[in-house]
């Protein structure tokens, strides 16, 4: 029953137009009960109306071989499915719609608002035109207007004589006053000179290199060079470090130069081991920086660097002439 009862749904479903559904529903019935001819007469049919022909054409063999096997007739394994067999069901009452309650009825009570007290203007009585009242109003009004046009003739007058240009249509219109004659005019404040922006020429001096060997130098490999303000972090040195910003296609570099008179004077500020960087003496403070390098009476501390212009700079700088 329940095999036939999987065709007939089959069977609703595609004559419905849901032959997915149909088709779904034959195969589940097909795994489970391979051998009942009627699901694959049904199938057959669900795929002639999908256009999938060779799947319908060997359903059809399939099923007449089962019903040869099972002693079906071909008329009964393709014919429409009886309604299986069982227990008539109850015929379907209808449904009453529930009614819902009723609910009792609510009487909110009336709020009566008190009503704005009634206020009345009080009334502006004019004179009748023509009348004497009215005269002196006018009057009153003409005697005003000109007493105000008097007011500011006595106030031009007084202001005549003075250095201040009043004039009565342009009010912020002012004439500068005139100092008076052999009056010294105040002295303009003193104007600050700024630093120069490059440490004095002595700090850029020394023997046997200078400032000036070095610009040399660095500008031959491809560097541009710019010497700027002195250096600040430097505690306890006989000579004054002065900054240099040296920029390459690269990269770029900021550097902290001192420049001694001679090739002895660095000892004095530094240990100068051969083969080792140099590094300052007791009682002197360096700023944070990234290496140091030493050549005859120069002494550079590179404060940071990017790309390949410190190593640039340092080539130019071992190979540098007097």
């Amino acid at each position: 029953m329940l095999v036939e009862a999987k065709n007939a749904e089959a069977r609703r479903l595609a004559a419905r137009g849901r032959l997915r559904d149909a088709l779904n529903t034959l195969n589940e019935a097909i795994y489970t009960t391979p051998g009942y001819p009627h699901l694959y007469a049904t199938r057959a049919i669900v795929f002639d109306r999908l256009g999938m022909f060779p799947q319908a054409e060997a359903d059809r063999e399939r099923a007449l071989n089962l019903a040869r096997e099972g002693g079906y007739t071909e008329e009964e394994v393709f014919a429409d499915p009886e309604p299986p067999r069982g227990r008539p069901s109850a015929p379907r009452v209808p449904r009453t719609p529930r009614t819902p309650p009723a609910l009792p009825a609510v009487h909110l009570p009336r709020v009566s608002m008190p009503r704005a007290p009634h206020v009345e203007m009080p009334r502006v009585t004019l004179p009748p035109p023509g009348s004497r009242a009215e005269l002196m109003v006018v009057l009153g009004a003409i005697g005003g207007l000109a007493g105000v046009v008097l007011l500011l003739f006595f106030i031009g007058r007084a202001f005549s004589d003075s250095d201040v240009n009043l004039n009565l249509f342009d009010f912020q219109s002012f004439q500068e006053a005139t100092p008076a004659p052999g009056a010294t005019p105040a002295p303009a404040a003193a104007t600050a000179t700024p630093p120069p922006a490059t440490p004095p020429p002595e700090v850029l001096a020394g023997s046997p290199y200078s400032f000036a060997s070095l610009q040399n130098a660095w500008q031959g490999k491809g560097l541009t060079v710019a010497a700027g303000a002195t250096s600040a972090g430097f505690n306890g040195f006989k000579k004054p470090a002065f900054d240099v910003s040296l920029a390459h296609t690269g990269g770029n570099a900021s550097l902290s130069v001192l420049i001694y008179g001679s090739a002895d004077e660095p000892k004095e500020d530094w240990d100068l081991p051969s083969g080792s960087r140099p590094s300052p003496k007791e009682g002197r403070s360096l700023p944070s920086h990234e290496t140091i390098w030493w050549n005859a009476n120069i002494i550079v501390v590179v404060r940071s660097s990017s790309g390949d212009a410190n190593n640039t700079a340092l080539d130019a700088f071992l190979s540098a002439s007097p």
